[in-house]
């Protein structure tokens, strides 16, 4: 959703908003009386009776003081605009009641490449697992009740990555840490390292590159296998981004063979994509495209539609790589067709993207200016609802800086 003034109809105020706006204030331990001398030390106007109507949803920010309240909370203006998105997800809220069955129905959606539907599950989780404990007056099972909460937060977190809410899934894993003691080894290992994708989307990748290396070491002291596979996906992630891919090929192997000893299909199948991504990245197309097709039929029959989509656009990737440009127009319709959906909860923005930056490095290619310019349209469209950073995100961007820096020249 793009950030910008809201009409008067938007002014009504949002619940959810208000939740978050609280949660950001007490996390800092500012009372309202604090934030209102913080807006004014920055230049803006929040008195606090308008700030607890703000927290109440009676009334929705101004975007002017959505951004004095982004200032004095440190997170991105863009993070309030996705609070209100997630309202939407509302009706899809599964039937489920108990915190058992609502994970569940979490983590198949997951599986699937559901992620609104799996938010929706989790954001239902949460919240029996936080009556529980508030029901709990004698404090007999606190510890039950903050496990699930940390279980609940952590599938969260990860819905809200994959949906491209960067910032929203960092508060989200923040609070996790802050329960303590309540927190199983296996979550707190999982979700330190989702902190360091969550790092990796925002494009810090030296950071997440020692956050994924210091879980790999205590995933592994713990005998965790699970988390042992995922640290080293994270890092052969990292290192397939700064173009290290004998790197990541030695990552993902090694990923690959704990997945499979752990039995995870899912994790197993997007290795096998990856490891044929850094093979044709390497120029071993005939290896790579082998592997990355055989990824896709099983993930196929196993109706995963996230992964069909990514092995899709690493074919196209390697098309392109070899100047194939009808094969990998090809490739690009049938991501389309998976990442794309009338439904703007299940769409996959960030493969939308990548699709659109080789239709228009393709149309640039090709002297095509009327496609070129069709392409570009779309990804400034796409660009702002995109928060996570790829190296095709970091070149687009770099292009447009350049563009209003000639504008600006010749103006």
């Amino acid at each position: 959703m793009a950030t910008g003034p809201m009409s008067s109809s938007e002014l009504k105020g949002s619940a959810r908003l208000g939740t978050y706006l609280k949660q950001l204030r007490t996390g800092y331990g500012f009372s309202l009386r604090k934030v209102e001398e913080k807006a004014r030390l920055a230049g803006g106007e929040i008195d606090n009776s308008q700030l607890s109507r703000y927290e109440k949803g009676r009334c929705y920010p101004s975007f002017d003081k959505l951004r004095v309240l982004a200032g004095i909370f440190n997170v991105s203006i863009q993070s309030f605009s996705d609070i209100v998105d997630l309202e939407e997800y509302e009706q899809l809220r599964p039937d489920a009641e108990s915190f058992a069955d609502l994970m569940v129905v979490g983590n198949e959606e997951t599986a699937l490449g559901n992620y609104a539907r799996a938010y929706a599950a989790f954001q239902k989780g949460v919240e029996v697992a936080e009556a529980g404990l508030e029901m709990d007056v004698a404090h007999e099972q606190v510890g039950l009740h903050s496990t699930r909460i940390a279980r609940g937060r952590y599938g969260l977190a990860r819905a809200l990555l994959k949906l491209g809410k960067i910032s929203l899934a960092e508060s989200e894993l923040r609070n996790i840490l802050k329960i303590g003691d309540g927190v199983e080894s296996e979550i707190l290992i999982k979700t330190l390292l989702q902190l360091a994708n969550a790092h990796a989307e925002l494009g810090d990748r030296f950071l997440a590159r020692l956050e994924a290396e210091k879980c790999l070491l205590v995933a592994r002291e713990a005998g965790d296998d699970h988390s042992v596979a995922y640290s080293l996906h994270s890092l052969g992630r990292i290192a397939y981004e700064d173009n290290d891919f004998q790197g990541s090929l030695s990552y993902f192997r090694d990923s690959l063979i704990l997945y499979d000893e752990v039995n995870d299909t899912s994790g197993s199948l997007m290795m096998k994509v990856l490891i044929g991504a850094s093979h044709t990245a390497l120029g071993r197309f005939k290896v790579g495209g082998k592997l990355i097709q055989e990824a896709l039929r099983s993930a196929r029959q196993a109706g995963l539609r996230r992964l069909c989509a990514l092995a899709l656009s690493k074919l196209m990737e390697a098309e392109f790589a070899q100047k194939n440009y009808q094969r990998a127009k090809a490739y690009i319709r049938e991501v389309d067709a998976l990442a794309g959906s009338e439904v703007e909860e299940d769409r996959y923005i960030d493969l939308l993207f990548n699709s659109a930056f080789y239709l228009w490095q393709i149309a640039r290619g090709e002297g095509n200016p009327i496609q070129e310019k069709i392409a570009f349209g779309r990804l400034k469209y796409l660009r702002s609802s995109l928060e996570r950073t790829t190296p095709e995100v970091e070149r687009f961007d770099a292009h447009i800086g350049q563009r209003k820096t000639y504008e600006n020249l010749v103006s």
